[in-house]
């Protein structure tokens, strides 16, 4: 999700796509009028075939009449379909036949790898944690913030390497309108009741400078002293993998260097 509340990641790839099948076809709709029209009536096939399943699911008062009309209507588009397919097949509709396979074949192993993500980082198994409550110095030599996007295993060892460093640590995460404030403050109580929490409210979904703006104050309240700036972030197994996920981190650094913060350090939780 992009600042603006839309996927820009998706809509940069939807446009880098639209631009290269204008060139591909030289601009010339008619060329381009198969590709649509498999596109279209394979949609509207499933969509029907998918009310099929609901009803005989749901089994609703007069189910069985909507599901007779939304049989007939996956029969009827996709009779097009089969249609299309065969007389267009040459002419650009080669391309929906093998591309939406793959695409499907990606999306599925998108998913998987996301699971995997979500199992690897998941605190379930990590019990209750008694840490004690850390005693306030009266001078305060090495504080530091630890950004928390989500209470994960490598927020977990990002704190536990700001516990061997500092003498004075707060934890902040930013919620975007998505966080479930009561039970990310509970699990925070059990496992890292010893560091303080703060959450900065960020209605317009950015990350990056309610963070800076919040660490450079954080600096300020500490002259004289480096602070020092605690990133967690998980690595995945391959490069393609990275793609997959928001570069906050990376954003953020730079960030930072704008505001002149002088000690960012990154702990990376491998999965």
């Amino acid at each position: 999700m992009g600042d603006r509340l839309v996927y820009s990641n998706g809509i940069i790839l939807f446009s880098v796509f639209a631009a290269a099948l204008v060139i591909v076809f030289r601009g010339q709709v008619n060329a381009i009028i198969p590709l649509y029209a498999v596109g279209v009536f394979t949609s509207f096939t499933l969509s029907q075939a998918g009310m099929v399943v609901h009803w005989f699911k749901e089994r609703t008062a007069r189910w069985r009449a909507s599901a007779l009309m939304n049989g007939v209507g996956a029969v009827a588009t996709a009779g097009v379909l089969a249609v299309i397919v065969t007389t267009k097949f040459l002419g650009g509709a080669w391309l929906v036949v093998v591309a939406v396979p793959l695409l499907v074949s990606c999306f599925m192993a998108i998913r998987r790898h996301y699971q995997f993500v979500a199992a690897q980082l998941t605190t379930e198994g990590l019990g209750p944690r008694g840490y004690i409550p850390r005693p306030k110095v009266e001078v305060v030599t090495h504080p530091a913030v630890v950004v928390v996007g989500q209470l994960n295993r490598g927020t977990v060892e990002a704190l536990d390497y700001a516990r061997s460093i500092a003498d004075e640590i707060v934890a902040v995460h930013v919620d975007i309108g998505s966080t479930d404030r009561e039970k990310l403050q509970k699990k925070w109580q059990e496992l890292e009741s010893d560091i303080s929490l703060v959450i900065l409210d960020s209605p317009y979904r950015s990350l990056v400078e309610p963070l800076a703006n919040y660490i450079h104050e954080f600096e300020e309240t500490h002259p004289g002293v480096l602070s020092t700036v605690v990133i967690p972030t998980f690595v995945t197994r391959t490069w393609w993998e990275g793609l997959l996920h928001n570069q906050t981190a990376f954003f953020l650094k730079q960030a930072l260097r704008a505001k002149k913060s002088r000690v960012v350090t990154t702990v990376r939780y491998y999965l």
